[in-house]
């Protein structure tokens, strides 16, 4: 098999329709990276993919858990389609139904079917996120996880954000913690970053709304049709193209924090690609990029696990910073609650960051931005230069520290 599941090992993949395919193809080979390619027929994407030259992993979610007609776990999984992807030299993964709150008999039968193909197959665990509700019933699906032996990509349901549900993120950490084996995760967006940072195998951020979520199903159809929404890498979040555009016109002084320099932008802050021939597509791509320069920024530098968890953490506190500059100006601006969560639930193992090497553009700037260094994260560094921003990281820490312990802001 061409591409095992050691290949993935780290990645952060790209996951997209088939449609989309030739559109990710240069992104996926320039940052060495995977596509996922979600739907029921793959093979003559796959092949073109090949033919194009792209040697790096794929991989083939059925996405038979999602929508009004989804699929139940219970239902089982299908030997051909693991076929069909061995067929095609990948590494299969099952076609897996939806798992709602406490399915152990579905649990069951979709770890059961990967433990027991003769070759190494990933099970799909399509997730209600309320198996994380409680901690006795995360423990009991990490145990199911860990009797099987089968590695596992999980996608997780929520109305809106999983990860900015905090019972939902302890819940998640705590499985990669006592995993005994491969956990990756599907359909997400920025919080995949964070996951890798924290141990996940691998994680996928989807080219669109649809792709970095999976809805739950709801009398009125599901989650609204969504606009399109550039990546901002200074907010580490999406944002739509219209309110792009008013916040980047209510902040002339901040504007040097929404100039990108990714290939796509060029320099440009991304509110122009409303103006581009293919909005949605440009959007993407520009999102994608930005995606990878910052998780190369973050991993360029970090040896350690604890360097990990800490510019990841460091990373979320800085976003934070700049929502609250946005919230003086903007009305109802909100914090988001994916950094939210991300902030309150986790620690920062190296305060003072000691043990972790500046960028080159840290060096290249240090005398001149010495007082700046404790304000200017990962993200500040990503375009290649530290920007003094109004207030004293110190003392954003503290009120984040505040917001944390009042339980009535708790998400």
């Amino acid at each position: 098999m061409a591409h095992s599941l050691e290949q993935l090992s780290g990645r952060l993949l790209i996951q997209c329709r088939p449609a989309d395919a030739e559109a990710v193809l240069a992104i996926a080979k320039e940052h060495e990276t995977g596509i996922v390619l979600t739907g029921t027929s793959p093979e003559t994407t796959v092949r073109r993919l090949r033919d194009r030259g792209f040697d790096g992993p794929i991989l083939c979610d059925a996405d038979r858990y999602s929508g009004r007609k989804r699929a139940r776990a219970r239902w089982g999984t299908h030997p051909a389609w693991s076929r069909r992807q061995r067929e095609l030299d990948l590494l299969p993964l099952t076609d897996s139904g939806y798992l709602p709150p406490r399915d152990l008999i579905g649990l069951r039968t979709i770890l059961r079917a990967a433990a027991r193909d003769p070759q190494p197959v990933v099970a799909v665990l399509p997730l209600a996120a309320r198996w994380f509700a409680k901690p006795a019933i995360a423990d009991a699906l990490t145990r199911e996880i860990n009797a099987f032996e089968a590695p596992v990509a999980l996608v997780l349901e929520h109305a809106k954000d999983p990860f900015g549900a905090q019972y939902l993120l302890r819940g998640f950490l705590r499985l990669l913690a006592t995993s005994t084996v491969p956990v990756a995760l599907l359909r997400s967006d920025v919080s995949a970053i964070g996951v890798l940072c924290h141990g996940a195998h691998a994680a996928a951020v989807g080219t669109t709304s649809a792709l970095r979520h999976l809805y739950p199903v709801t009398a009125r159809g599901g989650a609204a049709r969504p606009g399109v929404s550039p990546f901002v890498t200074r907010l580490l979040g999406y944002h739509r193209l219209e309110t792009c555009a008013d916040l980047f016109a209510a902040t002339p002084d901040m504007a040097h924090l929404w100039d990108c320099s990714c290939p796509v932008c060029e320099g440009a802050a991304p509110d122009w690609l409303e103006n581009a021939d293919a909005p949605a597509e440009a959007a993407f791509r520009h999102s994608l990029h930005c995606l990878f320069a910052l998780k190369t920024e973050l991993f360029r530098h970090c040896r350690t696990r604890e360097q990990l968890l800490s510019a990841w953490h460091e990373a979320c506190s800085h976003a934070l910073f700049v929502h609250d500059q946005l919230a003086e100006t903007m009305e109802r601006w909100n914090r988001p609650a994916n950094l939210r969560s991300w902030y309150a639930v986790t620690d920062d193992p190296l305060p003072h960051r000691t043990e972790i090497p500046s960028s080159r553009a840290e060096q290249r700037d240090r005398r001149a931005h010495r007082d700046l260094r404790d304000v200017a994260g990962p993200a500040a560094v990503l375009d290649g230069r530290c920007d003094q921003l109004p207030q004293p990281a110190q003392q954003h820490d503290r009120q984040l520290a505040g917001r944390r312990a009042d339980p009535g802001r708790a998400q």
